[in-house]
């Protein structure tokens, strides 16, 4: 997992903060479909959007001056953002945020400021002078903003995300003691009081959850991919470290990364509903505010009503697994599972939305037979080709993916998520043709600041490109500074200088920075390494490879410390290096020359010499 993106709240609370953001899209509720549930003199009024899952992530669309916007339809979000490459895109103008707001993501302080856009078109209802929030880490897979709970919490919320939906809710009449999981027909229903501050000003969906009956306070995060207790909560609640799976480093709209684990939870309790046995991820996290983030991973498994009127969260269970993405754990309690809400068979827009939610829960099968109809029904969409595409490539069906990603681009030429995806399938299949005309199209197509010129500089690099990639990355780094995959392009963008010993001083420039802005990653600590080795400072070379090695054995990063030892007349260590680093991957000197760089005085001859 490369990120986890949980939204943002406040630093501290204050009438200031209030104001500044007093430009509220409430004027929506004027212009809502008047569609009624009644029952026991209590009616809903009620306002769908509709919403994409996309690499575990719900997408929505947001209209901003002109331009289609997708946002990530973020629960835990207690304002909207904007990336600063749309901001850029849009020649929004900035301001700074008031004095002593601060913001704060799952990892830590966001820096921000703040942008106001004339005109905003949603759900065919049209706002003015709308603030934004204009910062953070931008999240890939096409977000270029996050729709927070200003808009989602301008009412009673209902989140059906496994049929693509979200639903703002408005009650009448006398709802106080209605229960709002309209849907559930016999099922017992999940009722929880939300965890808000006595003045109701508090947006957030926070609850009180049990793990192994330990309270614990959790946010409901439809940003976060996937649930995440906190280690100290993990802690209270038996967890030793002992019983923790290391699985990597994440992040989330703030800075900074944090170490993550998976563990084994014997009971997790939420409103009456018991999962036993499951799996749940562990953050390093000091939390302001909560013990857990429930995910998107949770909100796909349930259907949820948050009513502000009574200021309680019901939900049932949609069947299926619950936490722990992959990892087909955990013991349900099969009562609390409603009865699937149909989708019409007509109806291609609510399969596709639905498959790519099935998609998300990791139910293939499921996902394509929603897929198929939708692409039968609906042969024009290519949205939905390219949503099938993704499953094949999701199921390793190359062939498969290819065929639906040029019906797709058939069918709209300039699709650029199609382009981008097709191209890098292109050039990895062998066919430079294709994937070079894709590229072609996208780099004329798309502005300097799209956030798809990272993967486009990948797929030069395949294709052996190296002026055409470094242009691509160069545009990139120029407006996603605040990306939580920057240091990764930096030492992407210094090693292709590196290996190709080209710039060296700006590959320097890069790997430097990379590794100033992630210090315990191995593969930055490497490339620095072999950038001064190119450069004939073995002495920092040495102590670059010696960071890298200590965090982590690299083959290569023994074998250009031996070159550098060997430089510095260490014979000996020179040779402890080299033989290491032939013991740990036989074919080493060969890797090293195909890789472009210096080789052993002792290494064998290339095949073809």
């Amino acid at each position: 997992m490369r990120w986890r993106g949980k939204g943002a709240s406040c630093g501290r609370r204050s009438h200031t903060a209030g104001r500044w953001w007093s430009r509220s899209p409430l004027a929506v509720v004027e212009l809502l479909f008047a569609v009624h549930s009644a029952w026991a003199g209590c009616s809903l009024d009620k306002l769908e959007i509709p919403i994409r899952i996309v690499d575990h992530r719900p997408v929505g669309t947001l209209n901003l001056n002109g331009t289609d916007v997708s946002m990530l339809i973020d629960s835990g979000a207690s304002y909207s953002f904007l990336t600063p490459s749309v901001a850029a895109q849009l020649n929004l103008r900035l301001r700074n945020l008031p004095d002593g707001v601060r913001l704060y993501g799952y990892t830590g302080a966001i820096e921000a400021r703040r942008t106001r856009v004339e005109k905003v078109i949603f759900q065919g209802s049209t706002l003015n002078n709308v603030e934004f929030i204009v910062g953070g880490n931008e999240l890939g897979s096409g977000i270029q903003g996050i729709l927070g709970r200003n808009f989602l919490a301008m009412a009673d919320t209902e989140y059906d995300l496994v049929h693509g939906v979200v639903r703002l809710m408005f009650p009448k009449g006398d709802c106080d003691k209605t229960n709002f999981a309209y849907w559930a027909g016999e099922a017992p229903v999940i009722v929880a009081p939300l965890d808000i501050d006595n003045r109701g000003q508090d947006t957030a969906i926070r609850v009180m959850a049990h793990i192994n009956d330990k309270d614990t306070r959790a946010l409901l995060d439809t940003g976060a991919p996937l649930t995440y207790i906190n280690l100290p909560a993990a802690k209270r609640a038996g967890v030793n470290e002992s019983d923790l799976a290391e699985q990597g480093r994440v992040g989330g709209v703030g800075k900074g990364r944090v170490n993550s684990w998976t563990v084994q939870i014997a009971a997790f309790e939420l409103g009456g509903e018991k999962i036993s046995n499951s799996k749940f991820r562990v953050g390093d996290v000091d939390a302001r505010h909560e013990d857990m983030l429930i995910g998107l991973d949770w909100f796909l498994s349930h259907r949820v009503y948050v009513s502000r009127l009574q200021r309680k969260l019901y939900a049932t269970w949609n069947g299926g697994q619950v936490f722990a993405r992959g990892d087909a754990t955990g013991e349900y309690d099969a009562r609390y599972a409603a009865a699937p809400t149909e989708v019409a068979i007509d109806d291609a827009d609510a399969l596709a939305r639905r498959g790519q939610a099935f998609a998300a829960r990791g139910e293939y099968a499921r996902a394509l037979e929603d897929l198929d109809q939708a692409c039968k029904l609906a042969p024009t969409s290519a949205e939905n080709f390219l949503a099938r595409a993704r499953v094949h490539l999701a199921t390793r069906q190359s062939v498969q993916a290819q065929t639906d990603l040029d019906e797709a681009i058939r069918l709209n030429p300039g699709l650029s998520d199609a382009l981008v995806i097709r191209a890098s399938l292109s050039a990895a299949r062998g066919n430079r043709t294709v994937a070079q005309a894709d590229l072609l199209s996208l780099d004329k197509a798309l502005p300097p600041s799209s956030h798809l010129r990272e993967q486009m500089a990948r797929t030069y690099v395949t294709l052996g490109q190296v002026t055409e990639a470094l242009r691509q990355w160069d545009m990139w780094v120029a407006t996603h500074e605040t990306d939580a995959e920057f240091a990764r392009v930096l030492n992407s963008r210094c090693w292709l200088r590196t290996r190709h010993n080209i710039d060296l001083s700006l590959a320097l420039e890069d790997c430097k920075s990379a590794v100033s802005q992630v210090r315990d990653e191995p593969a930055y600590r490497h490339n620095l390494g072999w950038t001064y080795l190119r450069l004939n400072d073995a002495s920092r070379a040495i102590k670059a490879f010696d960071g890298a090695i200590e965090i982590k054995s690299m083959p290569t990063a023994l074998y250009g410390r031996a070159l550098a030892q060997h430089r510095q007349g260490n014979e000996e260590a020179a040779r402890r290096d080299i033989e290491a680093a032939r013991k740990q991957r036989r074919r080493i000197d060969e890797e090293v020359r195909k890789l472009g760089l210096p080789v052993s005085d002792d290494a064998p001859p290339a095949k073809d010499s």
